[in-house]
């Protein structure tokens, strides 16, 4: 495979033209610094966000208090979009990874811009692949479910290298625990990615595409 095939789930913004895009995003502007909470897990969803620009993590926290990271989303994503489908709470917290700039789209308006673009079956189908995603990156070798993880949120960042995240958050996507997130992070060693106390670099990925085949 080449460096240009993507591991990731195209954004929501890939499945309508730019303008349209545009148009929505229009809507009530709203920022947030990092480390700040967009969507709170068990909220009535009477709203989407726009994700304009920045990145965020959607966390959800078992009756048991257990954690489990289940996305890392970018620029050009809708966020809380679940609930308004399934209309009930939002099943996960979503949190700023970096300073994030949104655009707050109510519910009536949302549901009317999927029914004028005829995006019920794309949405659905990107449900299914996101899915598939979160199988993925807890099935196999645990260096190289770390190394899809990493690949995955350059690609969804916009080709950034350099992430807030710590081993915890890492272990909570994989599936894994933190002992085993920093066997995994020694194996790829420091030519494919360096981790700090709060903060992954990205050093490679042309070699981590390597350690996956990709």
């Amino acid at each position: 495979m080449s460096e240009d095939y993507s591991l990731s789930v195209p954004p929501f913004s890939a499945l309508v033209p730019h303008k349209e895009w545009v148009g929505l995003t229009c809507h009530r502007p709203q920022t947030y610094l990092a480390g700040q909470k967009l969507l709170e897990q068990g909220s009535a969803g009477t709203h989407v966000l726009a994700l304009v620009a920045g990145l965020v993590k959607v966390v959800r926290t078992g009756r048991d208090g257990r954690r489990w990271l289940l996305a890392f989303r970018g620029p050009g994503e809708i966020l809380g979009e679940m609930a308004l489908q399934c209309g009930g709470e939002r099943m996960a917290t979503v949190w700023a990874m970096s300073d994030c700039k949104v655009s707050v789209v109510f519910a009536d308006e949302f549901q009317r811009f999927i029914r004028e673009h005829q995006l019920a079956y794309p949405l659905s189908k990107m449900a299914s692949n996101r899915l598939k995603e979160q199988t993925e990156v807890r099935e196999g070798a645990v260096h190289e479910r770390l190394a899809v993880a990493l690949l995955r949120l350059v690609e969804v960042s916009g080709g950034q290298s350099s992430f807030s995240l710590t081993r915890e958050d890492l272990a909570q996507h994989i599936d894994v625990g933190r002992k085993a997130v920093s066997k995994a992070l020694e194996r790829l060693g420091p030519d494919r990615v360096k981790a700090g106390k709060s903060r992954i670099d990205v050093i490679s990925v042309k070699r981590l595409r390597q350690t996956i085949g990709a």
